[in-house]
């Protein structure tokens, strides 16, 4: 074992000289970037140095020559500016023929620097051709650097892409030696592993050229024979969790049924078995829409069992002789990757829950009809002596106002608990069509502004978006919504408040806003504000205990019903929004 290279030592010998390569062209890059990076900014410098020179001595020598232009300072302190300003370009000579120029420059200042000022043409010209000479002079300079600090780059970049071509070039030839010694070894062992050799046979594989593919060898050899061992405890194993399941899914007294991909049963339990009577051998690895029976039951679960099923769905199946109500749902089974290998079938029986909700109907119907008539006598009664309020004495009229408000309480608890019992049995039925909704919230808000004054609130309506809003609804059954919202609005509102009602089409739904500038709900509340006859411990602003009843619930269910929802937001810093949003009407309206 020890007289075998190791891989470790192949790869580096391999590798070692394209390393080297690469390393040689970054020094090169490297030195030749810091040689450019440092020589051109510099000298560029020098050149721009000397063009600001000439700038602060243009601007003196203008200012001298006309001082009536420049007052921000003396004609002493402008010659002294021309005089550094030459000094300095005296000291940085870096071009041919500069040198020239600030000797013109030493000379003409000479003659003229002590005036008299304003200068003849001649002499005034004569400076400043010498100046803007000085410039151009400075500005070739820059260029000049420019162009050749580019020719430099150039070279530097055909030279780098020279090196590392043909460095590429031999990386890519000592790359696929080494890649065909490494994966020969490699291939023998995996085609020694793809043609599996069986139950209880060894592993053969090729010799190894190496020390790791030798220690590779040995360890898959032995991890072959603990498979082989483990294959043989694993197959027992799940025929014992296979029989496991098949006992749970038996004692479960929903009908279920598991189609794979291709339609065929892969398990379905005893009441499945039994409500479309059949045994497992007939039904086990069958296809399940070629069952061999004509069974009322089957031809029934046969329709439903689909790719497209609803999410919830009731059939009617008999049971023996009697009928029964089931409850049909299905459920897509994914493997640990999240593809799609079978569908789960489950019928529950909901015959009891039915009658429930049946007998409940019944008796809500029995509770309204006997208190019609009191309610009704009640409510002529309160009529009756609020009209007559007046010739009571005025002790008594306080007692009257009492009793007309408890009756019309105890009217609206009575119809709203008749309403949330209906929703709740699925008896709620819309009567849905597309209206002007912009223009009935108008008509739907008007009989609330006189409570609203009465409170000392007002209401504020306002439309966003287009100028017409379209809603499919029921126009009958969703103004309770607006009633409930707009009636707790009003009453937590402190006096002097305002109720906002807000109509807007955007952001992809039709959406209305009711906003009040009450204490708001409580986090813990909020959970619970859309539960029936929930109590919540607010005070309104007469002084009475917040019942949310079951008004909240109704219009949750009414506004769901429209396939809409209802959102609770706490304002800041105080003030409650709820927020209804709707879909489209299925059709543009214009």
């Amino acid at each position: 074992m020890n007289s075998l290279p190791s891989l470790r030592r192949k790869i580096f010998r391999s590798f070692s000289f394209v390393i080297l390569l690469y390393a040689g062209l970054g020094v090169f890059l490297m030195i030749s970037v810091f040689i450019a990076s440092g020589m051109s900014p510099r000298m560029i410098h020098v050149n721009y140095d000397s063009i600001a020179a000439s700038m602060q001595m243009k601007e003196a020598w203008n200012a001298l020559d006309r001082p009536e232009r420049y007052k921000q300072k003396p004609p002493l302190e402008w010659k002294t500016q021309f005089e550094r300003a030459l000094i300095f370009e005296e000291e940085n000579i870096t071009e041919p023929g500069e040198n020239e120029i600030a000797k013109t420059l030493r000379e003409l200042w000479k003659k003229t620097k002590e005036g008299p000022f304003p200068l003849s043409d001649d002499s005034f010209n004569s400076m400043m051709k010498q100046l803007d000479q000085l410039i151009l002079v400075n500005e070739h300079g820059m260029f000049g650097i420019a162009n050749q600090n580019m020719r430099m780059s150039q070279g530097v970049l055909v030279g780098g892409v020279i090196y590392f071509l043909i460095s590429l070039l031999l990386a890519l030839i000592l790359a696929d030696g080494l890649a065909a010694r490494l994966s020969r070894p490699l291939k023998s062992i995996a085609e020694a592993l793809h043609r599996k050799p069986g139950a209880g046979r060894k592993l053969k594989l090729d010799e190894p050229n190496s020390l790791e593919l030798l220690i590779l060898s040995n360890e898959l050899k032995n991890l072959w024979d603990q498979v082989t061992e483990s294959e043989r405890v694993n197959i027992k194993e799940t025929i014992q969790q296979k029989t496991k399941l098949e006992t749970v899914l038996e004692s479960v007294e929903d009908g279920l049924l598991v189609l794979d991909l291709n339609g065929k049963v892969s398990h379905c339990n005893g009441c499945l078995l039994e409500l479309i009577g059949l045994n497992m051998t007939q039904v086990q690895g069958a296809t399940w829409l070629d069952l061999p029976t004509s069974n009322e039951n089957y031809l029934k679960l046969r329709e439903s069992c689909r790719e497209d099923m609803p999410e919830a769905q009731e059939i009617e199946l008999k049971r023996g002789n009697t009928a029964r109500q089931f409850s049909a749902r299905s459920r897509k089974i994914t493997d640990t990757a999240g593809s799609h290998i079978s569908t789960l079938y489950l019928f529950h029986d909901i015959t009891e829950k039915r009658q429930r909700e049946r007998f409940r109907s019944e008796f809500i119907d029995l509770l309204s009809h006997e208190l019609k008539t009191p309610l009704q006598s009640l409510g002529t009664a309160s009529e009756l002596l609020s009209s007559q309020k007046k010739e009571l004495p005025e002790s008594a009229q306080p007692l009257i106002e009492t009793i007309a408000e408890d009756v019309e309480r105890i009217r609206a608890v009575a119809n709203e608990f008749v309403q949330v019992t209906q929703s709740y049995s699925k008896i709620l039925k819309l009567k849905l069509n597309a209206v002007v909704i912009s223009q009935l919230l108008s008509e739907w808000i008007k009989p609330f502004r006189v409570v609203a004054k009465d409170r000392d609130v007002k209401i504020s309506f306002s439309q966003e978006g287009s100028n017409t809003i379209w809603a499919q609804l029921d126009a009958v059954k969703f103004p309770w919504v607006i009633s409930n919202l707009l009636s707790n609005a009003i009453r937590f509102s402190p006096q002097g408040g305002t109720v906002e009602i807000v109509l807007t089409d955007r952001n992809g739904a039709v959406e209305i806003q009711i906003k009040d500038q009450g204490p708001g709900i409580s986090e813990e509340d909020q959970r619970h504000i859309f539960e029936p006859f929930f109590q919540s411990p607010m005070v309104t602003t007469a002084g009475k205990k917040g019942l949310f009843g079951i008004g909240l619930t109704i219009a949750k269910e009414v506004v769901e019903a429209h396939d809409g929802r209802i959102e609770y937001y706490r304002r800041q810093p105080h003030g409650s929004e709820f927020r209804i949003v709707l879909p489209f009407p299925p059709q543009a309206y214009t």
